[in-house]
């Protein structure tokens, strides 16, 4: 009986599923496209958002999605650039202590990023970069 009323709605049913989906893919192309690009002062403000999720796990939900994204952001940096370096045999530019993940990478660069407010102008990608050479130099 309901597989003949979800074949009756079928048509119904799929242009709900398109028009969600729809919605949900623009979004997250904007995110995955964005906050790399995004000045240090998106990224300072999403971050800290994340450092609030971190440190609390109490955040409103309106800003619970900048804050994943932050988290995410980083997540990504960190392993993207670990297995670059490897991949490419060349050297680190930042060496993280073992176990450092976006616990760790969020604090550093919210940290980094209001020590150093004439940066704010910079991509977030470079700012990342910067604050985790600056942090976590490598041994020569």
């Amino acid at each position: 009986m309901h597989f003949v009323a979800l074949a009756v709605n079928m048509p119904r049913f799929l242009t709900i599923l398109c028009v969600v989906a729809g919605g949900f893919a623009s979004t997250t192309a904007r995110a995955a496209d964005g906050l790399a690009r995004e000045d240090g002062s998106h990224l300072l403000a999403v971050c800290r958002q994340a450092q609030q999720v971190i440190e609390s796990e109490d955040i409103d939900d309106k800003f619970r999605a900048d804050a994943m994204l932050c988290i995410g952001f980083m997540e990504g940096f960190i392993w993207g650039y670990g297995w670059s370096s490897w991949r490419s045999g060349e050297g680190m530019y930042f060496c993280p202590p073992d176990g450092f993940d976006y616990r760790d990478a969020v604090p550093a660069v919210v940290s980094y990023l209001e020590e150093h407010p004439e940066r704010l102008i910079q991509r977030a990608h470079l700012l990342v970069f910067s604050a985790l050479s600056n942090l976590f130099p490598c041994a020569p």
